[in-house]
């Protein structure tokens, strides 16, 4: 293929966010730092998917448009979760509400383990 999806990089930046979840929450640094990396994850895994389909003959320019063209492929098993992804990372500029950013860090878990999916199918589809 001549176009490099990054999977690697992606799979890197999603093992950085494993490895800030897998600290205790009780550290305000570790719910922060688990923000950021989720925000790096969710814009290299749209940016992932906007190329992966593109070699597909596919054309998506917003994330809204990646999730929406990537479940129509059927690489996605839950629309609502990966916009529920967007909305949280359209929402981590307001993390300076303590309440908001422990929510989004509540649901970070499932989030990773979406794109770890994602990822791994990329990989064995695109043969990276």
């Amino acid at each position: 293929m001549s176009v490099d999806l990054n999977l690697e990089l992606l799979g890197k930046a999603l093992a950085r966010l494993q490895e800030s979840l897998d600290f205790p929450a009780s550290q305000p640094l570790v719910v922060d730092a688990s923000i950021q990396r989720f925000e790096f994850c969710i814009e290299l895994t749209w940016k992932t998917l906007k190329k992966a389909l593109a070699m597909e003959g596919i054309a998506a320019n917003t994330p809204r448009e990646c999730l929406q063209q990537a479940y129509a492929a059927h690489w996605l098993q839950n629309e609502s979760e990966w916009l529920s992804m967007l909305k949280d990372r359209n929402l981590t500029s307001h993390t300076y509400k303590e309440e908001v950013a422990l929510d989004i860090y509540q649901r970070l878990p499932a989030h990773l383990r979406a794109m770890q999916a994602l990822h791994q199918l990329l990989g064995q589809r695109f043969d990276a």
